[in-house]
């Protein structure tokens, strides 16, 4: 099937390891130019320099996504590099350890604030786009009412993040803007948070094993599939 993908502009969050770069990976490969962003500098630009490597057009800058300044910077620096932005997948996300208040506050800037910040931004690329869409990675977390203790705040973020897309998709309709949101299960790559799990809890990572219907945790290649379809004019 022919996504209608070539050519267009997209921006990927946190492109420089496992659900963010499948998903730019898979755009690449349908001939789509993507901009991504990513904390860890060296581990951005070994991404970066394989996917070129490989025969993508690609662009990258190392930034945390909670600096506002620097992140709506970029956006703009993203979209004038590209010369627009067709497509937004805003799929940067962290399971934050703690307690307290500060804990919360932190977690509302990781799982929610800047995925509004990154759609705020982009949205004067996308309204001048002819393909223009909106793509949030959240989770099954959002819908879940029994996680572990540290999911507590991770999971109600997800869960305000589903509502915000589906105003958004509501709001933007006039402007033929879709707006989708793909919720992952479990999800295992090396060096991954399951990965982690794996290692230092085996029965919770079995036991997750068993929540999806296929019996077994997925794959960022399989989230990323769902995700660049959702994001093309195919869909």
């Amino acid at each position: 099937m022919d996504l209608n993908l070539d050519g267009k502009k997209v921006v990927v969050t946190g492109g420089s390891r496992g659900l963010g770069r499948a998903i730019a990976e898979q755009f690449l490969a349908e001939g789509a130019e993507v901009s991504t962003c990513a904390r860890g500098e060296a581990g951005l630009a070994q991404a970066l320099d394989e996917m070129r490597a490989a025969g993508g057009k690609v662009h990258g800058a190392a930034l945390d996504v909670r600096d506002a300044a620097a992140f709506r910077a970029w956006i703009d620096r993203a979209g004038a590099e590209m010369s627009g932005i067709d497509i937004l997948v805003s799929n940067v996300s962290t399971r934050l350890q703690g307690t307290d208040e500060a804990w919360w506050r932190d977690s509302f800037e990781t799982d929610f604030l800047q995925h509004a910040r990154a759609a705020e931004q982009a949205l004067p690329f996308l309204k001048k786009s002819k393909a223009p869409s909106i793509v949030f990675i959240s989770s099954i977390a959002a819908v879940l009412t029994n996680l572990p203790p540290d999911e507590l705040a991770y999971g109600v973020m997800k869960a305000g993040l589903v509502n915000y897309a589906g105003q958004l998709s509501a709001r933007l309709s006039r402007d033929a803007i879709r707006v989708n949101v793909v919720s992952p299960g479990p999800i295992h790559f090396e060096g991954g948070t399951w990965d982690a799990i794996r290692k230092a809890n085996p029965k919770l990572f079995e036991a997750a094993a068993r929540l999806p219907q296929l019996g077994r945790h997925g794959t960022p290649e399989e989230v990323a599939k769902s995700a660049v379809f959702l994001a093309s004019p195919a869909s």
